[in-house]
């Protein structure tokens, strides 16, 4: 029986989402000043950060910049306006109504389908990156799909225990490494990974991390007028998108564990960017220390056999995609194919759990969720640049004037350096990734913060959704035969702007 939210399900009869915004920007509007100084303290440089990470540089940044300079009051309070704009859009009461909706529904997972394309990749063994694939328009013969009434629903996906965005921040720790990028993202309604590389490393600062980000929520400005219910509700959704990410090691995992359920962590992610039965072991310790309290996603997988045992032992979820990302070099230098599509595929019907993607994901989100993920991760593309990653107002300035921040991969020079895997002479240890930098402003549009950003990804979804004419998740997963395509090169250069 589908339990009753107070005060939300009454929105739909007495007003429409332009006036209820408006309405809310105002109180929003009389806070502006006040609200000003958290960001300065996020604007804060390495460990007077604490906890978040701050502008960190280090030797191997190979960053060129004439200055570093705070935004001026005047931008700042302007993409502040945008940031609470979207955050009002995700936490809309019709949104939080049907967020309900698929809280109290069970998961469906992707079924076997036909794809003639997939089954000849799969015969000839053809290592397909998703790049390589794509997905055709169909749904000639069905009713139009409404973009706006897409919105209204999320889309949301049962992805583990909640019901939350498809969209998952990952554990990059030059993107999510500050109190208020976790916190955004969770008010995104998106599970976002409290990472353990970098400074974190140190569980009392991952700790104490995840702590600041529960305050943070607490006085989140989308609280504003809210009824004592819709807060409680909120609050508790918001708290639950926290993942703390752990070690695929028992012993480690379970410290880590212990400090972050402390201070109210209630998902976790065993992360291991290798393979081997380090996440099996972790998630079968974390499930006999904690039970059903938790909910635990587990990963890389790297085949069937891995999944199908993470799964029994009491996995909520999976993640999957090793080395696809844009600053990882875990495939060259290991000399691994990038083929976590075909995995993906190989997945279906095998596993009852969603499973979450990474590496390439975000780039092409339809093909993704053809495939049968529920869940795309991202990094640069929602968070970096942004004002509320790491440096908070705070950025380096190039000759031209451009704003930016250094973004480097888990297994970069520089990320190698934050976690002092240092040999002799400061030569990094097993370098797998570059370091690079995420401009404040990709977009000629729009505005550098995160909802901005997740509100963009969110459309991408809506449109994967009504160019294949389907409502649901479920509908687009199982679309049969399927729609994939394998790609040509003058195919994916027609699909680009030229």
């Amino acid at each position: 029986m589908t339990k009753k939210i107070p005060d939300f399900r009454s929105f739909r009869n007495n007003s429409t989402w332009e006036s209820y915004i408006k309405n809310k920007l105002l109180p929003f509007e009389e806070n502006l000043s006040d609200y000003l100084k958290y960001w300065y303290i996020e604007s804060r440089e390495n460990s007077r950060a604490y906890p978040s990470q701050g502008l960190l540089t280090t030797p191997f940044d190979n960053l060129t910049y004439e200055k570093k300079g705070v935004l001026p009051p005047e931008e700042m309070i302007k993409i502040l306006r945008v940031r609470q704009y979207f955050l009002e859009i995700f936490n809309h009461p019709e949104r939080i109504v049907e967020l309900k909706k698929v809280d109290d529904s069970k998961f469906v997972a992707p079924k076997k389908i036909k794809s003639k394309a997939m089954d000849k990749l799969i015969k000839d063994e053809i290592g397909v990156s998703i790049s390589d694939l794509g997905i055709a328009v169909v749904g000639s013969q069905n009713k139009r799909v409404s973009r706006k009434d897409r919105l209204a629903q999320g889309p949301f996906v049962k992805l583990g225990k909640k019901a939350r965005s498809l969209l998952v921040g990952s554990a990059m720790q030059d993107v999510w490494g500050s109190v208020y990028a976790i916190s955004t993202m969770a008010q995104c309604l998106c599970l976002t990974g409290v990472p353990r590389n970098g400074p974190f490393s140190k569980i009392e600062r991952q700790a104490d991390l995840a702590k600041e980000v529960f305050r943070a929520l607490s006085e989140s400005e989308v609280l504003l007028d809210r009824s004592k219910s819709q807060k409680k509700y909120l609050l508790k959704t918001w708290k639950k998108n926290v993942m703390g990410v752990i070690d695929a090691n028992v012993a480690k995992s379970l410290k880590r564990a212990e400090a972050l359920h402390k201070v109210g962590v209630r998902s976790f992610r065993v992360y291991s960017p290798e393979p081997g039965l380090g996440p099996l072991h972790t998630v079968t310790a974390l499930r006999k220390e904690y039970g059903n309290r938790i909910e635990i996603f587990a990963g890389q997988v790297v085949d069937v056999q891995q999944a199908k045992q993470l799964e029994e032992a009491g996995a909520d979820g999976l993640y999957i995609g090793i080395g696809g990302g844009g600053r990882c070099t875990t495939g060259v230098r290991s000399g691994s194919v990038i083929d976590w599509p075909i995995l993906l595929w190989q997945l279906r019907g095998d596993i009852g759990i969603p499973v979450v993607v990474e590496g390439g994901a975000s780039d092409n989100i339809a093909t993704t969720l053809a495939l049968g993920a529920s869940g795309i991760g991202v990094s640069r593309i929602a968070g970096g640049g942004t004002v509320e990653s790491p440096g908070g107002m705070l950025y380096f300035i190039d000759d031209k004037g451009g704003y930016f921040k250094p973004y480097g991969g888990e297994a970069s020079a520089r990320t190698k350096h934050l976690d002092n895997k240092i040999l002799p002479f400061d030569i990094p240890s097993f370098v797998e990734g570059e370091t690079r930098s995420a401009v404040m402003n990709p977009f000629e549009y729009g505005s550098p913060t995160i909802p901005f950003n997740v509100f963009n990804l969110v459309e991408d979804i809506i449109l994967s959704y009504v160019f294949r004419a389907v409502s649901t998740l479920e509908g687009f997963h199982n679309l049969n035969p399927s729609p994939l395509r394998q790609k040509t090169a003058h195919g994916s250069f027609s699909q680009e702007t030229h």
